[in-house]
């Protein structure tokens, strides 16, 4: 079976159409194949999620992409290659390629104040925050994944205009902090200066100048391609179920609702670790994919990468193959019954997209293997510092309530031991490299020392600040 996909004749003012579009043939199949199906097969039956897509570019082709198990465990259909998942979070670097394809228009300015942009925001404090401070998540603002809201490309401005000054939790570029209100926003900014609809704007300047013409926002055509439900596993002893009614909340798109496959997707990395190469036609001009690559701000934990930072939707750092530091872009996501990851290694034009329709417990051992492949060697990621006991010090200078929104912990200390008590659950933490703390053993959390003290702990991407 060849998959293939129809170039669009319309594509965005400044950008150059892609002319050829690698494709997928069975019958070349690489040799690695079996391996990583088994591997696949294996994760899947680990972590109980009905079906994956996976798809694999290798020295700028794409040489692998390939369904596994179930798009629908009511139905038993079969799960293919090309069909459409939410993607979660991976939608948050088609919202930065947007903006940054704008800015290269002089349409917007990512330093500028959003009340510029946004005529209803001027006077609040809201509106004196920066795109480019939405979009590397510095605005100061809290986190929220609102699965369900408002309906209709007109939600997006409804929402945005409503946003008050309690959306902030700390001061706007004091730290990193994961927000996907924040990215809504950005994405309204777009919307603003673009004079276009957000999702038109991503489709015409990312999606179809990029080959993915199936790629979308809009549920009601998604729905009139093959697409695979999303499944949640309620329970060790619970079979998987689907998620009804579908998610949907067009006020939060640009952060995480983009439907695509995993071949789509493998045809945007393409077009952005293509840019800029003198004997290709670019799909994504060299200065917008600069722009979204340009690490920003620190990003705490770096999923795994030395020197981790994050920019337009990425985060961007470094890891070895065979020996050789090499620049890493990636990122992941996950929304109602479905677990997305996508990472390039751009200097050897190879890349792995990873899409589950259930729990995405099993998707780090599909990437992994399939990066291996990729490269012709492993990714080596930065290993983890081996936990130790605090010291008096160290957690004289943790302790304290740390909160972001209605999210709250204490560091509180019991003898020589430091715990992280949220609720009812109190575990203790052991300490892993600079910066890095173990909860319970295994789950990272990170936190940032400033003149002695510990304004902010991290769990995971989000910061808590110190509270008086």
């Amino acid at each position: 079976m060849t998959i293939t996909h129809s170039i669009p004749r319309r594509f965005a003012a400044g950008c150059t159409l892609l002319l050829a579009v690698s494709a997928v043939d069975a019958q070349t199949a690489p040799a690695w194949a079996p391996a990583l199906d088994s591997v696949v097969n294996a994760a899947l039956a680990s972590s109980r999620a009905p079906g994956a897509t996976v798809a694999v570019v290798s020295n700028g082709r794409l040489v692998y992409a390939k369904g596994y198990g179930l798009a629908n465990v009511e139905t038993k259909q079969p799960m293919t290659a090309d069909m459409l998942l939410r993607v979660g979070s991976v939608t948050k670097m088609f919202t930065g390629a947007a903006l940054a394809s704008l800015v290269e228009d002089r349409l917007v300015d990512m330093n500028a104040p959003i009340s510029t942009y946004i005529p209803s925001l001027a006077g609040k404090r809201v509106g004196t925050v920066t795109t480019q401070q939405l979009m590397t998540h510095s605005a100061g603002w809290l986190d929220n994944a609102v699965a369900y809201g408002r309906m209709g490309e007109g939600a997006l401005g409804e929402v945005m205009r409503e946003v008050s000054d309690t959306m902030f939790f700390t001061d706007a570029g004091r730290t990193f902090s994961y927000s996907n209100p924040s990215i809504s926003m950005a994405g309204y900014v777009a919307e603003m200066a673009g004079r276009k609809r957000y999702a038109t704007i991503v489709e015409e300047r990312v999606m179809r100048p990029s080959a993915m013409t199936l790629s979308t926002f809009k549920p009601l055509e998604a729905l009139t391609w093959p697409i695979a439900m999303g499944h949640l596993v309620n329970g060790p002893d619970t079979p998987p179920v689907i998620v009804r009614p579908m998610t949907e909340n067009t006020a939060q798109w640009a952060a995480g609702f983009l439907f695509s496959s995993a071949p789509e997707l493998a045809r945007f990395t393409m077009a952005l670790m293509s840019s800029g190469a003198p004997d290709r036609a670019w799909a994504i001009r060299p200065s917008v994919v600069k722009r979204m690559t340009t690490g920003a701000v620190p990003h705490p934990g770096g999923s795994g990468l030395d020197s981790a930072m994050y920019g337009y939707g990425l985060v961007v750092g470094n890891a070895k193959v065979a020996g050789k530091t090499e620049r890493v872009w990636t990122h992941g996501g996950a929304i109602n019954g479905y677990n997305a990851q996508l990472t390039m290694v751009p200097v050897r034009e190879a890349s792995v997209v990873v899409l589950v329709n259930g729990p995405g417990t099993g998707i780090k051992a599909i990437e992994s293997k399939a990066l291996e492949f990729a490269l012709g060697a492993p990714l080596e990621l930065k290993a983890r510092a081996a936990a130790r006991d605090l010291t008096a010090a160290e957690r004289t200078m943790l302790k304290g309530r740390y909160a972001m929104g209605g999210t709250n912990v204490e560091l509180l200390e019991r003898g020589d031991t430091l715990f992280l008590r949220q609720g009812a659950n109190t575990t203790p933490l052991t300490h892993g490299a600079a910066g890095e703390l173990f909860i319970g053993g295994t789950q990272p959390a990170f936190y940032r020392v400033e003149n002695g003290k510990v304004p902010y702990v991290y769990l995971g991407s989000r910061a808590l600040a110190r509270q008086p």
